[in-house]
């Protein structure tokens, strides 16, 4: 079965409630009021409340007198205190306060916050963070809890939040035979180029399972091993998760300015599989439930009785099919068929061409430069005609933009980062925001970003590229520590900033560390397609610095993690530098103290007496 999970949230609206008290007041009045004399002594007032001494005693007068109550003459049970068990009350599902349970899915979650602002969640939330109007804070806060919620409670991938193509594949596998430990899953020839990122794992856990790749002509296969062996007729529930890139084409493929974007995404209908399958549902959903088109399968009546697609909201159904056999050629050949949803898209399609990203490390000015070459390409319909600004200014008037246009990016930046710089081969480019956020405290996780807002010189329409520079500089103890024990340093460098709903074609990520740094090793989350040490030269060294160039292709936000390098650095390699200095400056010196004495006059000079 092939779906995409659908999560949700719960909003608590919480209130505060204030007690007020009186506090009685130091201050003494000294004049004297005939009135409120008078209130004092005739008004009635209250009657002040008897201790429990003044009350017994004037039960027992009343008692020897006779005049005492006849309730208190019967006889009393004696009412024995006994002490209740403590019970564990249950943690509440929904607040108290709460009039419904709010229950929302990463679709709608976009949804809520491009009709408050007109932008994608995490877009939102950065705008309602820095807006001076009343009620930000409280959408802020919202966005901001359904988001947390979806992803805590819910399980929601942050990363669906964005566009890319998702595709989880849930196997409920029953074992035929004893101590099973494997488990194989099939992805045709044109599912593995489109793949970027696979993940498996089981059903309700976080834990990642090893798996083995190997691929021939056809199909590529990945052997699951299993965390424990199952006997026969046991049963477990796999997740095999995979990320495409390029697997949308915008529909038409041309658009004028103002018209809105769609996009076409292709799947082949059955899922590859060495076993039988009992059961087979498909499910394409789409972020807008504005769906043109879809296909209808033929030919696949043996499968199903009831209808191959049906189309629910957002979501087109293929299946389900039952009793499908083994994936072979003759299966291939006679049912296997392409399968096309046309779908409205309302964000710009977007993707990195080449970033080149180069971090230096100077261990002197206690700093880490860095700085991403970025060539932007939006990747949606192409421009039909010409550009026209006065139509674009009036869209932006009536915040009513047209979907594949980018006028603007926003991007999260390490926090405590200084001297930021931006600019394109034009020159540098004003129209930026930048909010630093602190530096968190020494071992400390990270919870905030700093937050860049760019505009470039011109609106990114379809088919439109943008070239520019972006760097920063970064104090040397928000990224490196040191072991004294073993002199080793720890450098942790992120592989890419992410820009929300964009590949990485190509990245090249040059790592530069101080001149003398020896022992050089790192470790990457994921292999990249080649690791190159070299020695890398500027001004004011000796013998060059050590560098790592790596190479990557097609990143998405899944692969916005760190490289882990460790190096040692001597106490001569330290004051390297400094000895080059000195000693370049008293030769210098010697030069010019040998150049006075030196005459290089023909003929000697008289003296004079």
């Amino acid at each position: 079965m092939q779906s995409c999970l659908r999560n949700g949230t719960q909003l608590w609206r919480r209130r505060a409630v204030l007690a007020t008290t009186d506090i009685p007041s130091s201050s003494r009045s000294i004049s004297i009021n005939p009135l409120g004399w008078v209130r004092e002594k005739l008004a009635p007032g209250m009657a002040e409340k008897q201790s429990s001494k003044e009350v017994d005693s004037a039960k027992q007068l009343a008692r020897q007198e006779g005049t005492g109550s006849v309730f208190e003459s019967l006889p009393q049970a004696v009412v024995q205190q006994t002490k209740e068990a403590k019970v564990a009350k249950e943690k509440p599902t929904s607040h108290k306060y709460s009039t419904a349970n709010f229950k929302i899915s990463h679709r709608k979650l976009n949804m809520l916050a491009n009709q408050i602002t007109g932008k994608p969640i995490d877009y939102a939330i950065l705008q309602m963070q820095f807006s001076e109007k009343r009620a930000s804070s409280r959408i802020m806060n919202m966005l901001a809890t359904a988001k947390d919620h979806a992803i805590r409670y819910k399980k929601l991938d942050p990363s669906r939040l964005v566009v890319f193509v998702h595709v989880t594949t849930t196997y409920a596998v029953r074992a035929l035979e004893n101590n099973a430990k494997v488990y194989t899953v099939a992805l045709s020839k044109h599912d593995r180029e489109l793949t970027s990122h696979v993940e498996v794992r089981l059903k309700g856990q976080d834990k990642a399972l090893q798996f083995k790749e190997s691929a021939n002509r056809d199909y590529t296969l990945f052997d699951v091993t299993l965390p424990k062996t199952l006997s026969a007729n046991k049963t477990l529930n796999i997740v095999f998760e995979n990320i495409q890139t390029h697997a949308t084409k915008p529909w038409p493929k041309i658009a004028e300015q103002r018209d809105d974007q769609a996009l076409k995404y292709t799947t082949d209908l059955f899922v590859l599989s060495p076993y039988s399958t009992l059961v087979q549902r498909t499910k394409v959903r789409s972020l807008s439930p504005r769906i043109i088109s879809y296909t209808e399968p033929k030919g696949v009546e043996v499968f199903t009785g009831d209808a191959a697609a049906t189309k629910s909201g957002a979501n087109v159904v293929y299946g389900p099919y039952k009793d499908i056999p083994v994936t072979t050629s003759d299966f291939i050949g006679q049912y296997q068929q392409p399968v096309t949803v046309h779908y409205h898209h309302d964000q710009p399609v977007l993707e990195v061409r080449k970033l080149k990203r180069a971090v230096e490390v100077s261990h002197w000015g206690a700093n880490i430069n860095t700085q991403d070459d970025i060539t932007l390409h939006n990747a949606g319909p192409k421009l039909k005609g010409h550009f026209s600004r006065l139509e674009h200014q009036m869209q932006a008037y009536m915040k009513q933009s047209a979907p594949h246009v980018l006028p603007a990016l926003t991007l999260g930046l390490p926090p405590g980062i200084r001297d930021v710089y931006y600019y394109d081969t034009i020159g540098n480019v004003s129209t930026s925001k930048l909010r630093v956020a602190p530096l968190p405290p020494k071992g400390a996780q990270r919870s905030q970003f700093s937050i860049l807002e760019l505009r470039p010189r011109y609106p990114l329409l379809g088919g439109w590229n943008y070239s520019f520079t972006l760097g920063w500089d970064a104090p040397l103890e928000s990224a490196v520590s040191y072991d004294k024990k073993t002199g080793i340093y720890t450098l942790a460098v992120p592989i890419m900033t992410p820009i929300p709903g964009a590949v990485v074609n190509e990245e090249e990520l040059q790592i530069i560390l101080p001149e003398g740094a020896t022992d050089v090793n790192f470790v990457t989350p994921f292999p990249g397609l080649s690791a190159v040490r070299s020695t890398h030269v500027t001004f004011l060294d000796t013998i060059g610095r050590p560098s790592i160039t790596l190479q990557y292709k097609d990143l998405t936000i899944k692969h916005a993690q760190d490289i882990y390098v460790t190096y040692k650095v001597s106490t001569l390699a330290h004051i390297r530098k400094a000895l080059a200095v000195a000693t370049a400056l008293i030769l210098l010196f010697a030069l010019g103290g040998i150049a006075r004495r030196v005459d290089l006059s023909i003929s000697p000079k008289k003296k004079v007496q």
